[in-house]
């Protein structure tokens, strides 16, 4: 997919961002995980419950893992449509060369 620099730099940008917020998200639907096992354990038994518990922990994980994997996607293809390779700048370098490029 061909991008101007503008919407490459804005793609990595929105990246970086998706990253940061990807471990909070993931401890967040962590929460409904462990409500539903409680209240299965309670109603029912708790072998259903770990049973529960195990699967929704698996789908959670398989969730991260995909988002890990469309963002560093993302930003693989942003950073090949600026022709840079993506270990020769610092993050903060490179947030600051992203700005110039969106301004």
């Amino acid at each position: 997919m061909a991008m101007t620099k503008k919407q490459a730099a804005q793609r990595i940008l929105d990246s970086i961002d998706s990253e940061s917020r990807r471990k909070n998200r993931t401890i967040i639907s962590i929460i409904p995980a462990l409500l539903s096992s409680a209240a299965i354990a309670m109603y029912y038994s708790y072998e259903v419950a770990i049973g529960c518990l195990l699967l929704l922990l698996a789908l959670i994980q398989f969730g991260h893992e995909r988002m890990g994997k469309n963002i560093e996607e993302s930003k693989e293809a942003a950073f090949a449509s600026l022709g840079w390779k993506t270990e020769e700048i610092d993050e903060e370098e490179l947030i600051e060369k992203l700005n110039k490029i969106i301004q």
